[in-house]
């Protein structure tokens, strides 16, 4: 038996290894994002009374706090930070596919080191990556004794955590995230959902005219994500949105 115990172990290692090489890219994600990265790219001269009305939101920039210093120095109004519970502590992190990897070596900072870090961003959005009941309790006890120190975000397409909070958190801002044609048509035919948040994250390619016209006729804001691209930046700077999430440190300029 003992002869066998050096193959053994051999051959945990090597799944370890594998495992590890495999998950690294989604664990890059769940412990950092991508860094925001810098395009050149022209902007319209007919927007440029524009961009400024426009809030700069920095994806991801909260997961790591080097990229949040890195999007404040770039003009970021909006730190947006992923969040989800790792043993008992709120953390930025994202889903990943081995969650006892993550939780045992692999997570971003904790969201109290986010909240001090990022303590010159005009908001800080939390982008939920958990919904359960015991993390939104964790998430109230965090940000009630804090949410009337500065604006607050909050996003999830989870309907029923975004009613739960709203009642608990009012001063905090809700957005109901939509990634699909359905999402939006759910809003609009639940008037509950409607009077809990302040407004949604849209999927860029989604952003329309008429969807800005109806959001904005019931005061809503329509956040577009994620937008790295200028020509696409400028469409939608021109239906007149009220904030893109981007990764291009480019568009953080402009917006400032």
């Amino acid at each position: 038996m003992r002869r066998l115990w050096p193959w053994v172990a051999g051959a945990i290692g090597l799944v370890l290894v594998v495992t590890l090489a495999i998950s690294w890219p989604h664990v890059q994600r769940f412990t950092t994002g991508l860094p925001p990265e810098q395009f050149h790219e022209e902007l319209d001269p007919a927007l440029l009374q524009d961009y400024p009305a426009v809030l700069g939101i920095a994806h991801n920039a909260g997961n790591r706090l080097d990229t949040v210093q890195l999007a404040l120095a770039h003009g970021a109004d909006v730190i947006e930070v992923d969040v989800i519970s790792v043993r008992g502590q709120i953390v930025a992190g994202r889903d990943q596919p081995w969650p006892w990897l993550g939780e045992h070596l692999f997570r971003g900072p904790t969201l109290e080191s986010v909240w001090e870090h990022a303590a010159a961003a005009q908001v800080l959005k939390l982008d939920l990556k958990q919904t359960d009941r015991a993390f939104l309790d964790d998430l109230v006890a965090f940000l009630a004794p804090r949410a009337s120190s500065r604006e607050v975000m909050i996003s999830t397409r989870n309907e029923g955590a975004l009613l739960y909070l709203h009642q608990r958190l009012p001063a905090v801002t809700m957005l109901y995230s939509i990634g699909f044609p359905e999402g939006f048509q759910h809003l609009r035919a639940d008037a509950v959902l409607q009077h809990a948040i302040g407004g949604a994250t849209v999927f860029q390619g989604l952003v329309s005219s008429d969807l800005v016209t109806w959001m904005h006729e019931r005061h809503l804001l329509v956040l577009a994500w994620t937008v790295n691209d200028v020509h696409r930046l400028n469409e939608l700077v021109a239906l007149h949105v009220d904030g893109v999430t981007t990764a291009n440190l480019a568009i953080l300029q402009a917006l400032s």
